[in-house]
């Protein structure tokens, strides 16, 4: 028990103290300070007990993923839903650090993978408040915000209470930046794409053959109108069957050669700029993706080994994937890339390897897939020598154009000031920023 929860205790004895003696001594003016006192101080506890009741408090968050560097608008919603007013509410919402909320009031919390966003404000009855912030994503992941601590209480504050709100646990998905390959070429193992088949299942309408005579079964909108009503013969339009590029991009989330001797967040997100940069980049081709990663991922649910496809959620899939990473390898990349070649990787298709490591374990399955008519392209994303490839498994080094600096987390600006030191060494800019006050929106419910 604190201390001013001992002495919020002593109210209600000294009153009554103070009206017993007003009694004794038979004075009137101690009587009623006595009486009026334990009547306020009664009311008080009441006031006090009923403050956090009925409040609604919500939190609205983009209800879409944002890359590294984006801003947004998180608002917030608190509404006191009852007769009774709130003279002062205090409120403290977990932020992660890999958000920095602007113009606000920022301070420690016991967490140091989160800062506490601070408010205080007081509410009517039946008003709702309204903050709205601005924010930006420093860095990928999945950052879920909350719980939210609450403090109020009467309006002299001789009885605080407090409470914890949880709004549903929504987050905000930040997906890896990326940057531009227009140099970046992609082998092929089927350079006019799928085999031709006597009979096409699936034909391109970007890829016109020429005109035939209308046979009984065809499409009315395969009919060239046009012509036919100049030659005075139905004749339809021909296609050519679609062509099909497949790759798939396998990233090693080691970074170094034993997993107890810890890891390097700079390597690490090396490795996930370069596959995001490169699947970006080779969608852009045509070519139908997939991705092979042995991280494990922050949210279940989350694909690790997603196969090739052209379905038009297949980047979103991919880049989530690499969002969600975390520095965890349940098992090496040779390993898993040999068990799931046979359904991730479809015949022909081109298989770029990232890694910061790469091992010679690695390097010997990329030599058996590119033995199986998968070109293999290696790329080293480490800090030292490049490791030498083999005859079919040139190992290229592309470490330095995927190195983007990480940002630093946000300061706080109540209090002591947030240091996460697992990323002091990594910082090489420095970040002002101005603070400014929030603005509110009231309005009756």
């Amino acid at each position: 028990m604190t201390r001013k929860e001992i002495l919020s205790g002593l109210w209600e004895s000294l009153f009554i103290v103070l009206t017993l003696v007003g009694i004794g001594l038979v004075s009137p003016f101690i009587l009623i300070v006595g009486v009026f006192g334990f009547i306020i101080v009664v009311g008080a506890r009441i006031w006090s007990r009923l403050s956090l009741e009925d409040v609604m408090y919500e939190r609205r968050l983009p209800d879409h993923p944002v890359f590294v560097g984006d801003e947004f608008d998180i608002e917030i919603r608190i509404t006191n839903a009852k007769p009774l007013p709130m003279p002062w509410l205090r409120v403290a919402d977990l932020i992660p650090i890999g958000l920095e909320v602007k113009d606000a009031r920022m301070g420690r919390s016991n967490s140091r993978l989160a800062l506490e966003l601070r408010e205080s404000i007081n509410l009517a009855w039946y008003e709702r408040v309204r903050m709205r912030y601005s924010v930006k994503a420093l860095r990928r992941g999945y950052h879920q915000p909350g719980p939210a601590l609450l403090d109020s209480g009467d309006l002299f504050g001789m009885f605080p209470t407090n409470g914890q709100v949880a709004p549903p646990r929504e987050g905000v998905l930040v997906y890896p930046r990326t940057v531009e390959l227009p140099d970046f070429e992609m082998p092929s193992g089927r350079p006019v794409g799928d085999n031709r088949v006597a009979t096409a299942l699936w034909d391109d309408p970007n890829r016109p053959r020429g005109l035939r005579d209308y046979v009984p079964g065809d499409p009315i909108k395969t009919i060239d109108w046009k012509v036919t009503a100049r030659l005075r013969r139905v004749l339809v339009r021909t296609f050519d069957p679609s062509v099909t590029q497949y790759a798939v991009v396998v990233m090693d989330v080691s970074t170094t050669n034993y997993l107890f001797t810890g890891y390097s967040p700079r390597l690490l997100e090396r490795a996930i700029v370069g596959a995001g940069s490169i699947v970006t980049h080779t969608m852009e081709l045509g070519h139908r993706v997939g991705l092979v990663t042995n991280g494990v991922a922050l949210r279940a649910g989350t694909r690790m080994v997603i196969p090739p496809s052209a379905g038009p959620g297949q980047l979103g899939s991919i880049m989530e994937a690499l969002a969600m990473i975390r520095p965890v390898a349940p098992e090496r990349i040779a390993r898993l890339l040999e068990r799931e070649a046979s359904w991730a990787v479809p015949f022909g298709a081109t298989v770029v390897i990232i890694s910061a490591v790469m091992g010679s374990d690695l390097l010997e399955v990329g030599e058996r897939l590119a033995a199986a008519g998968h070109p293999v392209r290696a790329i080293y994303v480490g800090r030292g020598e490049v490791p030498e490839g083999t005859a079919r498994v040139p190992v290229e080094d592309m470490g330095e154009r995927f190195d983007l600096p990480i940002a630093p987390p946000p300061e706080a600006t109540v209090g002591d000031a947030f240091v996460d030191d697992d990323f002091v060494d990594e910082f090489e800019e420095e970040i002002s920023l101005e603070r400014g006050e929030t603005s509110f929106e009231r309005w009756r419910i």
